[in-house]
């Protein structure tokens, strides 16, 4: 199984359903006769007992999207007629190995977990907060380590932590997730492929919205919250009009409101059908589905990239899932409002950017994409290695505030303006007391560790600062997921933003508190650019 080895810095490796009926998450379940037992509208599910919560591990919440579902919206799965032991993840979602390249994974991978607090438990209705993973759209779980046996998106702790039910789940990924291409096309019911796993998204915010009350959550309390591509998913479910209702706040980590053109998305369709003999098939859909996940994956290889661009299989704008791309959205009003939180971290790219980058790689990256020289020279300005006290930190400095820290500002003046549903901002610093740390700084992904409480990796043992913070996050998260306010007791509190005056909660352990105007000079520059 992959890690989250190339996402977080080197002190960590050194230290369901188908029918039934619903009332809306408004009369809880009776308690069940047996301790962890889960009566849903689709099985009963027995849980794991993990001291202060239960979690439940591998609920299906659509049926296996292979063979004839390939490529089709998501179904019901069969209910189980027996008492299911939820106590196995499903398998990853067909992937490339980050570290080997081969491909992994299961097509029956639609499922989701559930972790709730003992106190919480069966009739709670307590706050639910769903979460979505990133890897680029291409690769990542609802399993993903963070070091071989330790559990990045674990949600028990969370859960104890916030007294809320936490919820991670898993979707179609690559090509099997994102495909587009005009044969499939002709055979869809509103002739329009791709954003599948958008879909499978809606599917299980509809699960939630059925079935959450037999785990103790309140259907009418639901956060979205996602981390890198999973942040960019969270906003095409604000921009979409089929997860309309299903949630009542969100929060975006570290992700982008962006969104391919159907005219990009069909060149990715067509390369691949190429690239594994279909495209000249009597029966193209046929054809492509005859072939393996490895086949379809290994034809048009994707790979994610932070500093670079975007892996080829991302959200759609389709007319119906996406009807316009997801800012566009947003700045026309026509989006799902709610109470929205987004931040970024410090140094974003700093995991990416080798330690050996040298001034003359530098100015040949400069040269290769700013080929205008007075935009070359104002960026070479802006972002030089003498300011920042090396090539290499210039660079993490500008692929930063190029790809999250800039756009973020961007997509939170649009929400601000867009909707009287307040905005909350953060910008994540927190460099932990720890002898590599200081080299990579606030990288991307190091807030998942916080928000999820797994600090205490391979022997580390987190300040008290440090621990302080992560109860914080918790409780903000917890906070948002609760009411819409991020509020988190004994914490200062978090201001709603004003674009004037840019203001957002900074993450520190030494000084969490609020502050005013992120990189301003250099993202208004950008900013010039449409940015």
């Amino acid at each position: 199984m992959r890690t989250f080895f190339r996402l977080i810095p080197l002190w960590l490796l050194l230290a369901a359903c188908g029918g039934g009926s619903s009332d809306g998450g408004t009369t809880p379940p009776p308690p069940p006769a047996t301790p962890g037992l889960a009566k849903t509208s689709c099985g009963d599910y027995q849980g794991n007992d993990r001291g202060n919560s239960w979690s439940f591990l591998g609920i299906r919440y659509a049926a296996a999207p292979n063979g004839p579902l390939r490529w089709r919206s998501p179904e019901s799965p069969a209910c189980p007629s027996g008492t299911v032991t939820a106590n196995a993840y499903a398998p990853v979602c067909p992937q490339l190995d980050r570290d080997s390249g081969a491909p992994e994974g299961d097509e029956d991978c639609l499922a989701l977990n559930v972790f709730t607090p003992k106190s919480a438990f069966p009739a709670g209705r307590k706050p639910v907060m769903v979460f979505i993973h990133g890897g680029g759209n291409v690769v990542g779980s609802a399993r993903e380590e963070v070091v071989p046996g330790r559990l990045l998106y674990d949600g028990a702790a969370l859960a104890e932590a916030s007294g809320n039910v936490v919820v991670t789940l898993q979707y179609r990924l690559g090509p099997l997730g994102w495909l587009v291409h005009p044969a499939l096309d002709a055979e869809a019911p509103d002739t329009r492929s791709g954003n599948y796993a958008l879909e499978d998204l809606v599917a299980a915010l509809k699960w939630v919205r059925r079935d959450i009350a037999a785990y103790g959550g309140n259907s009418d309390r639901v956060m979205i919250f996602g981390e890198s591509a999973g942040g960019v998913n969270v906003c095409a479910l604000l921009a979409s009009p089929a997860a309309a209702g299903l949630f009542t706040s969100a929060t975006i980590e570290s992700g982008g409101c962006i969104a391919d053109t159907r005219s990009t998305a069909l060149t990715t369709g067509t390369t691949l059908a190429d690239n594994v003999g279909c495209s000249t098939a009597s029966d193209i859909p046929t054809c492509l589905r005859s072939k393996t996940a490895a086949e379809l994956l290994m034809a048009l290889p994707p790979q994610v990239s932070i500093v670079g661009s975007q892996a080829p299989y991302q959200p759609n704008v389709d007319g119906t899932l996406l009807p316009t791309a997801p800012l566009e959205a947003i700045r026309n009003g026509q989006h799902n409002r709610v109470p929205v939180v987004i931040g970024t971290n410090a140094d974003e790219t700093g995991r990416d950017v080798p330690l050996t980058f040298s001034e003359a790689q530098y100015q040949l990256v400069l040269t290769s994409t700013f080929p205008n020289p007075v935009v070359r020279a104002q960026v070479a300005n802006l972002y030089s290695s003498a300011s920042f006290g090396s090539a290499r930190r210039a660079y993490v400095a500008l692929t930063s505030d190029l790809k999250f820290i800039c756009p973020s500002r961007t997509i939170a003046r649009a929400l601000a303006t867009a909707q009287t549903e307040p905005v909350y901002r953060y910008f994540f610093i927190e460099v932990p007391d720890a002898p590599a740390s200081s080299v990579y700084g606030a990288v991307h992904g190091l807030e998942l560790l916080y928000v999820f409480g797994v600090l205490d990796i391979q022997g580390y043992s987190p300040t008290a600062a440090e621990q302080s913070l992560s109860t914080s996050m918790q409780g903000y998260w917890g906070g948002m997921a609760a009411n819409g306010t991020p509020s988190a007791a004994g914490a200062p509190a978090w201001t709603p933003y004003e674009a004037g005056r840019d203001n957002h909660l900074v993450f520190d352990a030494a000084a969490l508190a609020m502050s005013e105007g992120v990189n301003t000079a250099r993202c208004d520059f950008w900013a010039t650019f449409g940015l």
